[in-house]
């Protein structure tokens, strides 16, 4: 990942790394749409919760 993605928890680009279709359209959203996706895991409270988020962010960015 590049120094732009340095704000992306460690969990999520582990999941964008694993994924370079989700990753290559992740880097194509405007900086809104990303910190959208990065607030919406963030304010997860249970570890299955944001797990879960991560997965359907990356079904998500797949089209």
């Amino acid at each position: 990942m590049s120094s732009d993605d340095a704000s992306i928890p460690d969990d999520l680009a582990a999941a964008l790394e694993s994924e370079p279709v989700a990753l290559a359209s992740y880097r194509r959203l405007p900086p809104s749409h990303r910190h959208e996706y990065l607030e919406w895991i963030d304010e997860a409270k249970r570890p299955q919760t944001r797990r879960r988020r991560i997965e359907k962010t990356i079904r998500m960015l797949h089209g």
